[in-house]
């Protein structure tokens, strides 16, 4: 600076005017050059930050979709598992011999697989998105938006799914008296079997049938096929970077 401060002033003393202002635009200049560069570094810090913490937040969606494999296959195992008493239970043939030989018959418009799909790993993703300004990933925000949508279509299917567990085991509550006795596995009232052979219980049975293997089943196939698809993106993407 005192190198400047001595050129400025022997300029000054010349009465060089010209030269001094050439002379202060070339000290601009250098500042803004110098602000610039310091701009592009800060820039260049913040990006590459931003870089490293998606990859960190993509780690942990991986993983928590790897989770999530693992727990939509559990519940398709056990829904495949149940379709065969629907199916009997349902055909014109069945008899109290069915349910004598099957006795899984008697509760299976009353029970379900409850199960919680991992939030971490989409909620950091989500959360990112919202809040960087740097330029967005389409691509992480569209796949975000479709694994929100396929697991709204679940999530609906399950809560739908309870609730008809809840009615069914409402009328039984305030209609049936048997129903104290079907619950501790005393199945010899006449009534309990004439209940669950009749048209009515077959018509709760066909709408809870429905429920899972109309909706609740292929939903979940499509989920776990786009957990799959999306690992294996991820993968490939993560080696990238």
């Amino acid at each position: 600076m005192s190198i400047f401060n001595n050129n400025r002033k022997s300029l000054i003393n010349k009465k060089s005017i010209s030269k001094y202002l050439l002379y202060g635009i070339g000290e601009i200049t250098l500042v803004v050059i110098g602000i610039l560069i310091a701009i592009n570094i800060n820039n260049f810090k913040e990006k590459k930050a931003s870089e490293n913490k998606l990859k960190t937040y993509l780690k942990v969606y991986k993983q928590d979709l790897e989770i999530d494999t693992l727990i939509i296959g559990q519940a398709l195992k056990y829904v495949g598992d149940r379709k065969q008493y629907f199916q009997m239970f349902l055909s014109d043939t069945v008899s109290q011999s069915s349910y004598a030989t099957n006795p899984q018959g008697y509760g299976i418009t009353l029970s379900y697989f409850p199960f919680n799909l991992q939030q971490k790993g989409i909620g950091l993703l989500e959360n990112y998105i919202n809040d960087t300004e740097i330029e967005q990933d389409s691509v992480i925000t569209d796949l975000l938006a479709s694994h929100r949508i396929l697991e709204n279509f679940v999530n609906t299917s399950i809560d739908k799914i309870s609730s008809d567990i809840d009615n069914n085991m409402l009328y039984l509550k305030e209609n049936e008296p048997w129903v104290a006795d079907l619950l501790q596995g005393k199945l010899n009232d006449p009534e309990l079997m004439s209940y669950y052979l009749s048209k009515k219980y077959k018509a709760r049975l066909a709408v809870h049938s429905g429920l899972i293997y109309g909706n609740l089943e292929p939903q979940l196939k499509n989920l776990l096929n786009f957990h799959k698809q999306t690992i294996s993106k991820l993968d490939e993407r993560l080696k990238k970077k």
